[in-house]
């Protein structure tokens, strides 16, 4: 994989350079031409200053009139720069190089043996001058001249030809040159992309799914680690993991049917000795009331401590069951749960002249039995935990994302907010057994189970203004 990728490199790397050399050829060509274009421009203007003064010097000589030496004075100024120009801009051939110079030569002749001679002459023999200008010297000087521009222009426009044509060359060779290049780098990403699929994507998509699998709880879920490289070691290490969550697992499973045996020997075993001590507290009392007097209290307060040591027992017994063992949930219209909840504890509702709510249930995804429990915990406590007057219970659900979520408000006494996570530990209370029967254990019971569903429960309160217990259940799937 790694020589695959050093190639595909090295291939794009070969076709960037041969694009910009084509690119830099272009260029190159084209500067070229423009500089040729700009030599024969000069040239033309070179030419066209000696006509000018070959021109000011017969109107001058013929008519006397120094209005037409003017323009022959301003060109004779003027075509040394633009000799030197035009030799700048000449191509680096040798041959336009010796033209350009025997035609400077020979602007220098016409200058110095004819134009400037003619003009000194003309000022003082006018006459003479004009027979001078009749043999046609400076015409015959300035045609040579000009059959002299001609061939250096023909030649430039050659070699910026020549040159355009190489570059235009070179550039297509180096563009199909390049495109080749990118073509051959598609071949081999696409049979990179290919190899790292079945190489990489593959495995690791493997071990993807294999995690999901372990996530919802399939822990015999593994994954082939036959290779020696990374992904061979990633398969080796979630079948490590997938081991020990399996172990773990058997082991939590062998610890919770200990617990829970142990929790069922215990009651029982418990509760034979709490009957034996009731049973004794009663037939004391029916043979020796007479004898006891006030002793009859004492009997009293075993039989109340024997009842309580009972419901501590049960309460314990049913925590250590909450929440433990396969969920099996079902569809269930919560309306129908807290019916039965309220049918458990309809008593309660009656003592306490409690008047309870119900709003728009949904159905909900979970067991009837311990969804039952929630409900029938969370409103036994909003009507014992009540204040001076009636107590009054509202049940409602509202959609939350994917889950429901479900309240059972009060206006009971309320508590300080900073027991609102403590109040959902076992045996945590906040009142006496003298103020409110109890033993701290229902508010836990309803933790696990909402926990074990999937969800999640707390409560919002403050002292005096009532509660709010809220906990989400899942939405049924559509």
């Amino acid at each position: 994989m790694l020589a695959l990728s050093v190639t595909g490199a090295l291939l794009v790397g070969t076709a960037l350079v041969v694009l910009i050399v084509a690119v830099t050829g272009q260029r190159d060509a084209s500067r070229t031409a423009v500089r040729s274009q700009e030599a024969l421009t000069a040239g033309n203007q070179l030419e066209k200053s000696l006509i000018t003064i070959e021109n000011g010097l017969r109107g001058y000589v013929a008519s006397g009139r120094r209005r037409f030496l003017t323009p022959a004075t301003q060109a004779l100024a003027a075509y040394p720069a633009e000799l030197r120009e035009l030799t700048s801009l000449l191509s680096d051939d040798p041959g336009q190089q010796r033209r350009a110079r025997r035609i400077g030569g020979r602007i220098e002749d016409y200058v110095t043996l004819w134009a400037r001679p003619l003009i000194a002459l003309a000022r003082d023999r006018p006459p003479a001058a004009r027979s001078v200008v009749v043999t046609g010297g400076g015409r015959a000087r300035l045609d040579a001249i000009r059959g002299g521009f001609a061939r250096l222009f023909e030649r430039e426009r050659e070699v910026a030809r020549a040159r355009e044509e190489r570059a235009e060359q070179r550039s297509s060779l180096a563009i199909a040159f390049g495109a080749g290049g990118l073509g051959l780098v598609l071949v081999v990403a696409v049979g990179l992309a290919l190899y790292l699929r079945r190489a990489v994507v593959r495995p690791v998509l493997t071990v993807a799914q294999a995690t999901r699998r372990l996530a919802d709880g399939e822990l015999s879920a593994r994954v082939p680690a036959e290779r020696e490289d990374e992904i061979g070691d990633l398969g080796r290490g979630f079948n490590a993991m997938a081991d020990s969550l399996e172990r773990s697992r058997a082991e939590l499973q062998r610890s919770n049917r200990e617990l829970e045996q142990f929790a069922s020997v215990t009651s029982h075993d418990l509760q034979a000795p709490l009957s034996t001590i009731s049973m004794y507290a009663e037939l004391l009392e029916r043979q020796h009331a007479a004898d006891l007097g006030s002793g009859t209290s004492l009997i009293e307060g075993i039989r109340g401590a024997t009842q309580q040591a009972r419901t501590l027992i049960r309460d314990l017994l049913e925590y250590s069951r909450a929440g433990r063992g396969r969920l099996r949930p079902e569809a269930l219209p919560a309306e129908t749960v807290v019916e039965q909840a309220l049918e458990a504890v309809a008593g309660d509702i009656e003592e306490a002249g409690a008047t309870v709510t119900v709003g728009a249930l949904p159905v909900v995804q979970g067991e009837r039995t311990n969804l039952s429990r929630v409900f029938q915990n969370l409103v036994a406590n909003a009507v014992k935990f009540s204040d001076d007057g009636p107590p009054e219970v509202a049940i409602a659900a509202e959609r939350d994302g994917a889950a429901w979520l479900f309240s059972v408000s009060d206006n009971g006494i309320g508590m300080d907010p900073q027991h609102a996570e403590r109040i959902f530990e076992p045996f945590q209370r906040l009142h006496g057994e003298e103020d409110y029967a109890g033993t701290g254990i229902g508010l836990a019971v309803c933790a696990r189970i909402v926990e074990q569903h999937g969800g999640r429960i707390w409560v919002t309160t403050s002292p005096g203004e009532g509660s709010v217990f809220s906990f989400t259940l899942p939405a049924r799937e559509a």
